[in-house]
């Protein structure tokens, strides 16, 4: 199973090559003092790409973790091709998709699976749908049946969103993710991360998005670690280019 679905997260990696109809890339460092599993205290370098094409579209990004009190260090990857099956011209409904996603986890030092390989690989394969609603950019909702390199297979529902908005005349933007999974051994996940940021491009003489802001993170239950609790707030600095 894991042969197939490697070959197609290959395949659909190369259909990125298309002529993309919107491309956006970014890159985010972040710091935090109340995380859960390992070193209490991190930085994080994040590098995000997302393009639209014909087809579909593709978010992938890139996070580089680094304990501030012992050194250790930790890569992880997500890619997320999208295919669309149905797309809408109006109504609650824009699109239907066949939703996919590769997490790629490098161990490092940190305790970051409960592997004792020095890598996992985590498929997502599921049905997803993009949303209409007033004031927001976007909506999205994933649900995905998991397959687990390092515990039992499982489901997960997936929402994101945007919500851009001004006060006083300077340009701010709500997102972020809630990733809901059910029981694996008995334990369940929730992992709800909004980010709060003010565009201060303006102020700086920046060409592109450049966000001020922070980033919460309210996850239960941390990865299926019963009664381990993360709520941490990330300091954010995030450019788009």
């Amino acid at each position: 199973m894991k042969k197939t679905l490697i070959a197609s997260f290959i395949l659909l990696s190369s259909m990125a090559n298309a002529d993309a109809v919107f491309t956006d890339q970014s890159i985010s460092y972040l710091q935090g003092s109340d995380y859960e599993l390992g070193d209490n205290e991190r930085r994080v370098l994040t590098y995000e790409h997302f393009s639209v094409y014909s087809w579909g579209d593709v978010f992938g990004f890139v996070d580089r973790l680094v304990n501030v009190n012992d050194g250790g260090a930790e890569t992880y990857i997500e890619l997320s091709p999208n295919i669309n099956l149905v797309t809408f011209d109006g109504g609650l409904v824009n699109s239907v998709k066949l939703a996919t996603t590769w997490e790629m986890v490098s161990i490092g030092d940190l305790a970051f699976t409960t592997t004792t390989d020095d890598s996992a690989d985590n498929f997502l394969v599921g049905i997803g749908a993009g949303f209409n609603v007033p004031g927001f950019a976007y909506v999205n909702a994933n649900l995905y049946h998991r397959f687990n390199d390092a515990v039992d297979d499982n489901q997960q529902l997936t929402i994101t969103w945007g919500l851009p908005f001004e006060v006083a005349g300077q340009s701010f933007m709500f997102d972020g993710f809630w990733d809901i999974t059910n029981e694996v051994d008995g334990v369940s996940t929730s992992n709800l991360t909004p980010q709060l940021k003010w565009d201060i491009s303006k102020l700086v003489g920046y060409d592109g998005k450049l966000y001020a802001g922070v980033e919460y993170v309210n996850w239960t239950n941390k990865l299926y670690s019963d009664g381990t609790d993360e709520n941490n707030a990330n300091l954010l600095i995030k450019a788009h280019f």
